[in-house]
């Protein structure tokens, strides 16, 4: 009897080890950690050639090192494991199936019920439970039998069936939203600008491997370098209807052309150039023809609002704001939100706000579930979640593109993930952009090649000291308008210095490319208040950045950034004097701060003397082809430490 017994057991105990062979038995090769990342990276579509030689990781392939930057750089890999040799290890399969689910930046938290149809679900090591929780919750756990195997090494040919079901399992929108071009529309592999070439290759990538697939445009497009500047901004909207962007927003300096200008280039646009709170004063009708579009995906509804930064009243010349008024982003974004939300699915928000704001939209608007961030230049790696609401934004100048997917499991929206797309030398250009690119670049280079000055000296045009302390361009520009006008002072601010010039041959472009706005020099009367006033406003956020700091010629003062703001200037001189308060001084500046540009608002009621007619650009010109001296940076401007 008993050994008919152990029969039976030993027949059953074969039959089950049958039934549970693992599905890694054709290829028990195990995995390392570093063969994991490179998969699950290149899964999602992460270039990471950009990142080649970018940095040494010890006791890893070359080929892995590009990897693993990307990896800590998506907060996949530690950054303290950098230097480790963990990557050359076996990865266990509790590990790998939890990268899986980080990569999926999932918005919610999944109850451990799911993984409880193991037996061995209480070996899940704890650091590892929340995310075998999702994983299994999203069916992209498979066990062998009724058991989970946490600790084991994960094998090739379960690694290639966990990427079968992430593919057959998950659905994804793909959105790439381009920021803050600011006309930087050519390939500048020094500067890592991708230029439209090289977007309209990624974005045509994207469309061939997932057919719900948009473009977007987050501002500051149509204004910026020369190459747009000489058009008006016609070469931008022609190169982005080349590339079949879905949508655009206006940013503050898409109104540097003025109003009549905007509405010919939204004219010209195949696509909608959207702001929903820019509104006329006396219709409070939109400025463009929609706040809002909406598209549809995978069957899916989607709102795609739109909102421009309130300070775009700060931040382009007033003339060009001229009988329209700006709704604050959060109460513009929740008046959005509230007409749309009973009719679609999702609602998309294309924001040129900056990033604080939109931080203070996801977490006072409910109902958003991606915010495409501009304005502020912020550079987000992969996209945040505040208050259930993803934000995202890709740093400035093309230098980054942001690729997300919006993720989808039977049908509920679970998350997004995604990544910054940069610049290499393998990523080549769009021929037919490029082709028109070209064309751009030998209209507008045969004028800007022009050599007007030999300098001996590095102009500073640098947008981190312009924006923060004195500099010689900033010393130079003042003084060319002073010596324009014979006023007793100049003063400009440091948002209008967008380039520093090199020493040697100086053409027009660089000129043009360092002061690319069409201000023109405007003489005008303040009183020393006035002065003392502008100086403190200058100054209000030093030491962080600030567009609105304040370049000087023919005076000089001094500012203790540990004070109060509006109680920072410690002294101010003009002409060698102290400044007298009831005193009235003649001033050259541009015709934005004159109007009240950068929130020097006082300005705008200021007598004018005179309006000179002459681009900042041209005087600067002038200055230089008649050989005047270069000022250094010589006190003008001066910190207590």
């Amino acid at each position: 009897m008993k050994k008919g017994l152990l029969s039976v057991m030993s027949t059953v105990l074969f039959a089950s080890l049958v039934m549970v062979q693992p599905v890694d038995a054709g290829n028990s090769k195990h995995v390392t950690k570093g063969d994991f990342l490179k998969e699950l990276l290149d899964n999602m579509n992460v270039d990471v050639a950009p990142y080649e030689g970018t940095d040494e990781v010890l006791g890893v392939s070359e080929d892995l090192a590009p990897y693993i930057e990307a990896g800590v750089r998506l907060d996949l890999v530690d950054a303290q494991e950098e230097n480790s040799d963990s990557f050359n290890k076996n990865i266990k399969r509790e590990e790998a199936y939890a990268m899986l689910a980080q990569s999926l930046n999932l918005l919610d938290d999944y109850d451990e019920e799911g993984l409880h149809q193991f037996r061995d679900y209480r070996a899940v090591s704890d650091e590892f439970v929340d995310e075998l929780s999702a994983a299994a919750a999203l069916d992209l756990v498979e066990g062998f039998g009724q058991t989970l195997r946490p600790k084991a090494p994960l094998t090739a040919d379960y690694l290639e069936g966990m990427f079968e079901r992430y593919d057959n399992n998950i659905d994804r929108i793909s959105v790439t939203a381009a920021n803050d071009f600011h006309g930087r529309i050519l390939h500048n592999a020094d500067n890592g600008e991708l230029g439209m070439a090289k977007v309209a290759t990624i974005a045509n990538q994207l469309r061939e491997e997932n057919e719900y697939s948009f473009l977007f445009d987050i501002g500051d497009t149509f204004h910026g370098t020369n190459y747009v500047n000489f058009s008006e901004g016609e070469a931008a909207v022609d190169l982005m209807n080349e590339m079949e962007f879905d949508a655009m927003v206006l940013g503050n300096h898409d109104f540097n052309f003025g109003q009549e200008r905007l509405h010919e280039l939204m004219d010209m646009a195949d696509f909608p150039v959207m702001s929903g709170n820019v509104r006329y004063e006396d219709t409070d009708e939109l400025l463009t023809e929609d706040g809002y579009q909406i598209v549809e995906a995978m069957g899916k509804e989607i709102a795609l609002l739109s909102i421009t930064a309130y300070d775009t009243y700060e931040k382009t010349a007033p003339a060009n704001l001229e009988g329209l008024y700006i709704e604050r982003e959060v109460e513009a974004l929740q008046g959005l939100v509230d007409e749309v939300k009973d009719d679609v699915d999702h609602i998309f928000v294309l924001s040129h706000s900056g990033y604080n704001i939109e931080v203070e939209m996801a977490e006072q608007v409910d109902g958003v579930d991606f915010i495409m961030g501009g304005h502020s230049h912020d550079t987000l790696e992969y996209p945040e979640i505040h208050n259930n609401t993803y934000i995202t934004q890709a740093w400035e100048f093309g230098k980054a593109l942001s690729v997300n997917n919006v993720l989808f499991h039977d049908g509920e929206f679970i998350g997004i993930n995604g990544h910054l797309a940069r610049d290499h030398d393998g990523l080549e250009p769009e021929p037919n952009v490029q082709a028109m690119l070209d064309d751009i670049e030998a209209e507008v280079g045969e004028t800007l090649n022009e050599v007007i000055a030999t300098i001996d000296v590095d102009l500073d045009g640098a947008r981190a000291n312009v924006r923060t302390k004195e500099t010689n361009l900033g010393n130079l520009i003042t003084d060319a308008m002073r010596d324009l006008t014979g006023s007793d002072i100049a003063f400009t601010n440091g948002g209008g210095i967008r380039e520093s010039i090199s020493a040697g041959d100086v053409t027009k472009g660089d000129v043009i490319t360092a002061f690319p706005f069409l201000n023109f020099v405007i003489e005008i009367e303040v009183t020393g208040e006035d002065l003392l006033r502008s100086a403190e406003h200058g100054v209000r956020l030093a030491p962080e950045e600030n567009g609105g700091f304040f370049h000087v010629s023919g005076m000089s003062y001094t500012y203790d950034p540990s004070q109060s703001a509006g109680e920072r200037i410690v002294d101010m001189y003009v002409g060698g004097e102290e400044v007298d308060p009831e005193a009235t001084y003649t001033v050259a500046t541009n015709d934005f701060m004159a109007g009240g540009g950068d929130g020097y608002t006082w300005l705008g009621d200021a007598e004018m003397i005179t309006d000179t007619g002459e681009l900042l650009n041209e005087v600067l010109i002038d200055y230089l082809q008649a050989g005047k001296e270069i000022p250094q940076v010589e006190g003008r401007i001066q910190r207590v430490d």
